[in-house]
Protein backbone atom coordinates (compact mmCIF):
# COMPACT_ATOMS: atom_id res chain seq x y z
CA UNK A 1 0.00 0.00 0.00
CA UNK A 2 2.93 2.38 0.57
CA UNK A 3 4.38 1.89 -2.68
CA UNK A 4 1.14 2.72 -4.66
CA UNK A 5 0.49 5.48 -2.55
CA UNK A 6 3.05 7.98 -3.69
CA UNK A 7 1.84 6.71 -7.36
CA UNK A 8 -1.51 8.12 -6.81
CA UNK A 9 -0.43 11.37 -5.17
CA UNK A 10 1.64 12.07 -8.45
CA UNK A 11 -0.92 11.04 -10.56
CA UNK A 12 -3.42 13.17 -8.80
CA UNK A 13 -1.24 16.13 -8.94
CA UNK A 14 -0.15 15.29 -12.49
CA UNK A 15 -4.23 15.92 -13.39
CA UNK A 16 -4.67 18.79 -11.38
CA UNK A 17 -2.22 20.49 -13.38
CA UNK A 18 -3.12 19.75 -16.91
CA UNK A 19 -7.20 20.53 -15.83
CA UNK A 20 -6.02 24.11 -14.24
CA UNK A 21 -3.46 24.68 -17.28
CA UNK A 22 -6.58 23.89 -19.78
CA UNK A 23 -8.21 26.15 -18.28
CA UNK A 24 -6.15 28.91 -18.30
CA UNK A 25 -5.66 29.09 -22.13
CA UNK A 26 -7.48 32.14 -23.78
CA UNK A 27 -9.70 31.28 -27.20
CA UNK A 28 -8.46 31.82 -30.47
CA UNK A 29 -9.13 35.16 -31.66
CA UNK A 30 -11.87 35.19 -34.18
CA UNK A 31 -10.92 36.68 -37.87
CA UNK A 32 -13.85 38.42 -39.45
CA UNK A 33 -13.24 39.39 -43.05
CA UNK A 34 -14.10 43.49 -43.71
CA UNK A 35 -17.36 43.64 -45.78
CA UNK A 36 -16.45 44.54 -49.29
CA UNK A 37 -18.53 45.92 -52.09
CA UNK A 38 -17.41 45.68 -55.84
CA UNK A 39 -17.92 48.06 -58.44
CA UNK A 40 -17.36 48.56 -62.08
CA UNK A 41 -16.78 52.42 -62.86
CA UNK A 42 -20.58 53.35 -60.73
CA UNK A 43 -22.05 50.63 -60.69
CA UNK A 44 -22.32 46.85 -58.92
CA UNK A 45 -24.41 45.40 -61.68
CA UNK A 46 -27.66 43.76 -62.32
CA UNK A 47 -29.42 44.23 -65.05
CA UNK A 48 -28.28 47.62 -67.56
CA UNK A 49 -29.46 48.76 -70.66
CA UNK A 50 -27.32 48.42 -73.61
CA UNK A 51 -25.71 52.22 -74.34
CA UNK A 52 -24.73 52.14 -70.28
CA UNK A 53 -23.15 48.78 -70.62
CA UNK A 54 -20.85 50.34 -73.57
CA UNK A 55 -19.49 52.61 -70.98
CA UNK A 56 -18.81 50.75 -68.16
CA UNK A 57 -16.28 48.55 -70.44
CA UNK A 58 -13.69 51.73 -70.42
CA UNK A 59 -14.18 52.11 -66.70
CA UNK A 60 -11.97 50.67 -63.85
CA UNK A 61 -13.17 47.78 -61.09
CA UNK A 62 -12.65 48.65 -57.78
CA UNK A 63 -13.37 47.53 -53.89
CA UNK A 64 -14.25 49.22 -51.06
CA UNK A 65 -15.02 48.21 -47.62
CA UNK A 66 -17.90 49.96 -44.81
CA UNK A 67 -15.50 52.75 -43.95
CA UNK A 68 -15.01 53.52 -47.63
CA UNK A 69 -11.24 52.51 -47.96
CA UNK A 70 -10.23 51.66 -51.37
CA UNK A 71 -8.50 47.82 -51.84
CA UNK A 72 -5.74 46.98 -54.41
CA UNK A 73 -7.14 44.79 -57.19
CA UNK A 74 -4.74 42.18 -57.28
CA UNK A 75 -6.52 40.05 -60.02
CA UNK A 76 -9.88 39.34 -61.20
CA UNK A 77 -11.77 37.11 -63.92
CA UNK A 78 -13.99 38.47 -66.85
CA UNK A 79 -16.61 36.12 -68.35
CA UNK A 80 -18.79 37.57 -71.38
CA UNK A 81 -21.30 34.97 -72.10
CA UNK A 82 -22.92 36.09 -75.72
CA UNK A 83 -26.24 35.07 -76.26
CA UNK A 84 -26.43 33.65 -80.26
CA UNK A 85 -29.16 32.46 -82.17
CA UNK A 86 -28.72 29.90 -85.08
CA UNK A 87 -31.22 27.93 -87.14
CA UNK A 88 -31.58 24.27 -86.75
CA UNK A 89 -30.89 22.75 -89.81
CA UNK A 90 -32.92 19.36 -89.15
CA UNK A 91 -35.98 21.22 -87.89
CA UNK A 92 -35.93 24.48 -89.30
CA UNK A 93 -36.52 26.12 -85.32
CA UNK A 94 -34.25 29.13 -84.21
CA UNK A 95 -32.54 27.97 -81.27
CA UNK A 96 -30.57 29.92 -78.76
CA UNK A 97 -26.95 28.70 -77.75
CA UNK A 98 -24.44 30.64 -74.94
CA UNK A 99 -20.58 31.38 -76.25
CA UNK A 100 -18.34 32.06 -73.85
CA UNK A 101 -15.07 34.42 -73.70
CA UNK A 102 -13.25 34.94 -70.32
CA UNK A 103 -10.17 36.89 -69.90
CA UNK A 104 -8.16 37.05 -66.14
CA UNK A 105 -6.38 40.21 -65.97
CA UNK A 106 -4.05 40.89 -62.96
CA UNK A 107 -2.41 43.88 -60.66
CA UNK A 108 -4.52 45.92 -62.49
CA UNK A 109 -8.00 47.70 -62.28
CA UNK A 110 -9.04 48.52 -66.34
CA UNK A 111 -9.78 45.40 -68.86
CA UNK A 112 -7.29 45.11 -71.42
CA UNK A 113 -7.72 47.76 -74.19
CA UNK A 114 -7.86 44.52 -77.32
CA UNK A 115 -10.81 43.47 -74.93
CA UNK A 116 -12.59 46.65 -74.46
CA UNK A 117 -12.85 46.58 -78.28
CA UNK A 118 -13.94 43.22 -78.66
CA UNK A 119 -16.92 43.53 -75.76
CA UNK A 120 -17.72 46.88 -77.00
CA UNK A 121 -18.14 45.36 -80.71
CA UNK A 122 -19.96 42.03 -79.76
CA UNK A 123 -22.08 43.89 -76.55
CA UNK A 124 -26.06 43.04 -77.43
CA UNK A 125 -29.21 42.63 -75.99
CA UNK A 126 -29.65 39.48 -73.75
CA UNK A 127 -25.56 39.05 -73.18
CA UNK A 128 -24.18 38.50 -69.86
CA UNK A 129 -21.16 39.98 -68.05
CA UNK A 130 -19.60 38.57 -65.13
CA UNK A 131 -16.54 40.20 -63.15
CA UNK A 132 -16.14 37.57 -61.07
CA UNK A 133 -13.12 35.70 -58.71
CA UNK A 134 -11.79 39.16 -57.27
CA UNK A 135 -9.33 39.11 -55.33
CA UNK A 136 -8.22 42.41 -53.22
CA UNK A 137 -5.13 43.10 -50.93
CA UNK A 138 -5.26 45.49 -47.91
CA UNK A 139 -2.36 47.50 -46.76
CA UNK A 140 -1.10 45.02 -44.45
CA UNK A 141 -0.52 42.68 -47.66
CA UNK A 142 -3.55 40.74 -46.61
CA UNK A 143 -5.85 39.20 -49.38
CA UNK A 144 -9.94 38.93 -49.73
CA UNK A 145 -12.52 38.27 -52.12
CA UNK A 146 -14.74 41.02 -53.06
CA UNK A 147 -18.41 40.19 -54.32
CA UNK A 148 -18.56 39.23 -57.76
CA UNK A 149 -20.19 41.78 -60.22
CA UNK A 150 -22.50 40.62 -62.97
CA UNK A 151 -24.60 42.43 -65.69
CA UNK A 152 -27.12 41.36 -67.68
CA UNK A 153 -27.60 43.90 -71.34
CA UNK A 154 -31.36 44.39 -71.73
Amino acid sequence: MRIILPYLMILALVTGMSVSGSCQQKPAPKLTPPQLQSFIGNTKGGTLPLEMTLNLVDSAVWVIDAKKNRYYISRFVVLFRSKDRFEDEQTGEIKTHYNSSSLEVKNANYISESWRRYLYENFKSGDELLIGDIIVRDRNGEYYKAPDIKILIQ
